[in-house]
């Protein structure tokens, strides 16, 4: 993991985070749903489209868990700069497959009982005071490079009257987007390191300030968490900032972070010192032209001591005295 071309995201199987994204997105980080109450259900699908030279390829990763007769589907939009714009026909057709799953079962289950006798409960294939499983999804968004844009509920998707909406049945989604919001204390575990950096990747001043205020969890990243950064927030942590403790491997992000601003302060420095170069040749080349064409010197002779004195091509050197010499 840790490359976007790899398309894993194993993050939220840990029913930790699983846990801590239901609270954090759905109830303001109240902790209703407990990591001990959650059931496995079927395995992750993980379902990419578009062409891998390009970068409009989105990871979608259907992370499903039972908790108390509820199932719960965790949609996560991995890819940075994708916005499925239709993510509300995906949620409406996953959630009606799964009621419709859920009645075949029961239908199944009844033909082998034989146990429908009443006319309209045989013909329904279900009794009537059968209730199904609720079915709740929840749409997260780890873009970076805008925020959602797409539609929200179906009345978004269509093009209709007002007057009309009122008789076509509406599905709203379940979305969580960090880019609209501004704090992050709802969330319990390493979601909020990934959600924080990603929010403010762009301003480093202000991540900055986030890490030295939350230095303790910013300096005991997990793996886990550092590989979700890399993936989403293109922010890498490199091994030498690993400690093990207690056979637990962490890492110090405050540390990774000065290493990088410094390393980009260093390249800044570096460039400007190249630029200055560049930029003291070019005028030595034009003084020495200059000069050359006030003794009175032919173009070719120019472009002979030009070549010889900054070791250049008779070529190059030739574009120089066209350049900066009026002499032909």
């Amino acid at each position: 993991m840790g490359k976007k071309d790899d398309y894993q995201f194993d993050y939220l199987d840990d029913n930790r985070r699983f846990a801590d994204q239901i609270n954090g997105a759905l109830f303001n980080g109240r902790q209703i749903v407990k990591p001990e109450e959650l059931e496995p259900e079927e395995t992750q699908v993980i379902s990419t489209f578009g062409k891998p030279e390009t970068k409009n390829i989105k990871t979608i990763v259907d992370k499903v868990r039972f908790w108390k007769g509820n199932k719960i589907h965790i949609l996560a939009i991995e890819n940075q700069n994708y916005v499925d714009y239709q993510m509300v026909l995906r949620n409406m057709l996953s959630e009606s497959n799964g009621y419709h799953k859920q009645w075949k079962q029961k239908r199944h289950t009844h033909e082998e009982a034989h146990d429908l006798k009443d006319r309209d409960e045989y013909l329904s294939g279900m009794k009537k005071e059968e209730k199904f499983e609720p079915i709740i999804t929840l749409v997260v968004y780890f873009g970076g490079e805008h925020p959602w844009d797409g539609a929200r509920c179906l009345h978004d998707l269509l093009d209709i009257d007002e007057e009309f909406k009122k008789y076509v049945t509406n599905y709203r989604l379940n979305l969580y987007d960090c880019q609209e919001h501004d704090t992050f204390e709802e969330y319990r575990t390493g979601l909020r390191q990934v959600f924080e950096s990603l929010r403010y990747s762009k301003d480093k001043e202000r991540l900055k300030e986030i890490m030295e205020e939350n230095k303790e969890a910013y300096s005991n990243i997990d793996r886990e968490t550092r590989d979700m950064l890399e993936v989403v927030a293109n922010i890498k942590i490199p091994e030498k900032f690993k400690t093990v403790e207690e056979g637990r491997e962490r890492y110090d992000m405050c540390k990774a972070f000065e290493d990088m601003r410094q390393e980009g302060y260093d390249e800044g420095i570096s460039k400007g010192i190249e630029q200055g170069i560049e930029q003291e040749k070019e005028q030595g080349i034009r003084i020495l032209i200059q000069t050359c064409q006030e003794l009175g010197l032919t173009a070719d002779s120019i472009t002979e001591k030009c070549a010889e004195k900054y070791e250049m091509s008779r070529e190059i050197a030739g574009k120089y005295v066209k350049e900066y010499c009026l002499c032909k």
